[in-house]
């Protein structure tokens, strides 16, 4: 591949940060509207459109900020504009041939970019991340293949792959975040941390969710997709308690990923339980895709942002509101899931408010920055 001189690249989290949480923080009040209010608008937004455009709108653009790094501003450009067109076209015309295929160009573009950086990863689990985030940015096109082949649970089953996915990535990403972070915090208080990537365990996981993706497809193995599911999710919360999060409270910031990950663990075990118990599979995926995704990606977002622009963690303030937001957020959808608690609509709501607040705060911010650069470089070319 061809190195690009450093100084004719742009970071491609200045882009599609802002961009991802300024559609996640419209994307959802938008979908509690169209599924309560009676019009029907916007229809990309009903039913298994506010799935799609969460995973393959809003996740995808936070992992194409966070992958793909320094970037020639042509290519960054170019990937932007069809990740715009993917979402405009889905609501222009919800699940055409033409948007389906611009979202699948997307998908496949980004793992054009960011998969090959993978090959040459020496140890197994390192190497799992280009066929997973491959996999990822394939499912769009899997989605396009079975509406094309009108496969009835097709669509649906795409779906709950992609929060595997997600999930799988989440574990992995995640943990190599927090490891040594928290290794680092330990060493300032002359504290050792011998538990850091627990290669042994977060292999197993690793396993454990591969083999759940394919069992969920078929109809005689969904009962081992959940049992594997449990133990990973169990795996990732051990995982957690050994890094010995006790000794941080000082960092709100490394808390505030732990407890993504504790979402994520939970998630996991709860979701796996759901499956074998032949239940409601809603509440065990907003656990997963509010608390943890939601958490996860607004923390390493921040921390991204501000370790770039100040080199330093982000402020108390702004990670208290984060977790506070995102937990009101979580427990507010798995509560209206519940038929005992009454009309469900408030509490929608009551979620998508604090969902928008979080991500709407943090668009600000990084759009804030993404204008002093632009504002900079005009006047350095004068």
């Amino acid at each position: 591949m061809e190195k690009i001189p450093r100084a004719k690249t742009v970071w491609a989290h200045r882009v599609f940060f802002p961009a991802a949480c300024l559609y996640g923080a419209i994307a959802v009040p938008l979908s509690v509207f169209a599924m309560y209010s009676g019009w029907g608008w916007p229809p990309a937004l009903l039913g298994l459109g506010h799935a799609f455009e969460m995973v393959f709108g809003f996740a995808l653009a936070v992992i194409a900020g966070y992958t793909l790094g320094p970037s020639d501003p042509r290519l960054l450009t170019g990937l932007f504009v069809l990740w715009l067109a993917a979402r405009v076209a889905q609501f222009i015309a919800p699940f055409s041939l033409a948007s389906l295929l611009i979202s699948a160009a997307f998908g496949l573009a980004l793992a054009w970019r960011i998969v090959p950086r993978f090959i040459a990863a020496k140890k197994w689990r390192n190497r799992l991340l280009m066929p997973l985030l491959g996999g990822l940015c394939l499912l769009p096109t899997a989605y396009l293949l079975t509406q094309q082949l009108a496969y009835g649970q097709g669509s649906r089953l795409v779906l709950h792959e992609g929060i595997l996915f997600l999930a799988l990535l989440m574990a992995f990403m995640g943990g190599r975040v927090i490891a040594p972070a928290v290794a680092g915090e330990l060493h300032k208080q002359e504290r050792n941390l011998e538990a850091r990537v627990q290669p042994r365990i977060e292999g197993a996981f690793i396993l454990l969710l591969i083999i759940a993706a394919p069992a969920l497809v078929l109809p005689s193995t969904v009962s081992l997709a959940g049992a594997m599911a449990i133990i990973a999710g169990l795996l990732i919360v051990l995982r957690l308690l050994r890094w010995q999060l006790w000794h941080c409270r000082s960092r709100p910031d490394l808390l505030g990923l732990c407890a993504g990950y504790l979402c994520l663990g939970l998630g996991l075990v709860l979701l796996g339980s759901t499956i074998v118990a032949r239940g409601q599979l809603t509440a065990a995926l907003h656990v997963i895709t509010i608390g943890a995704l939601g958490t996860l990606s607004s923390s390493i977002m921040s921390r991204t942002h501000y370790q770039r622009l100040r080199r330093s963690p982000p402020p108390t303030v702004l990670v208290v509101w984060m977790l506070s937001t995102i937990a009101i957020a979580t427990l507010a959808r798995v509560a209206a899931t519940f038929p005992s608690l009454g009309d469900p609509l408030p509490l929608l709501w009551l979620a998508a408010t604090t969902w928008a607040l979080c991500f709407g705060s943090l668009a600000w911010l990084f759009s804030a920055e993404l204008y002093r650069g632009w504002r900079r470089s005009e006047h350095s070319a004068t």
